[in-house]
């Protein structure tokens, strides 16, 4: 587990969880969630041009295990850190070199906030699912 005040900790668990029911909607199949209980971790990704390993919150199989997704949430507190944006290139990049999509989940508030990060990284900012909180 990350060690975060444990408001921030909640609210990310919060997420990820809502995160997790809105992929199961559109039929993915989650297979491995960072620090959730109840899932495995998901496998260190190796990221291109960087070559360093990173772990996304997220990593699921749509129907048929044909499309594979990464996912990752980024709480209010995360958007005021340079490293979201770095974090969501890498992915990118990732996602983009093994065929597969990468979905980064807000809440609904930061989504603006969340966008003008994307966009100051020269990323196409398509990739935010707002999440309404339930928790």
């Amino acid at each position: 587990m990350h060690t975060l005040p444990n408001a921030v900790q909640r609210e990310r668990e919060a997420l990820l969880s809502d995160a997790v029911n809105v992929l199961k909607t559109e039929g993915y199949q989650p297979f491995a969630v960072q620090d959730l209980a109840g899932y495995q971790e998901p496998d260190d990704l190796l990221i291109p041009v960087l070559n360093v390993h990173m772990r996304p919150d997220i990593f699921a199989s749509g129907m048929g295990n044909d499309e594979m997704m990464l996912g990752v949430v980024e709480v209010s507190t995360d958007l005021g850190e340079e490293s979201c944006g770095r974090r969501w290139q890498a992915f990118s990049a990732w996602a983009h070199d093994h065929q597969s999509r990468m979905q980064v989940f807000v809440h609904p508030e930061d989504l603006k906030r969340a966008t003008e990060i994307a966009e100051h990284w020269h990323l196409t900012p398509d990739f935010f699912v707002p999440v309404k909180r339930t928790h």
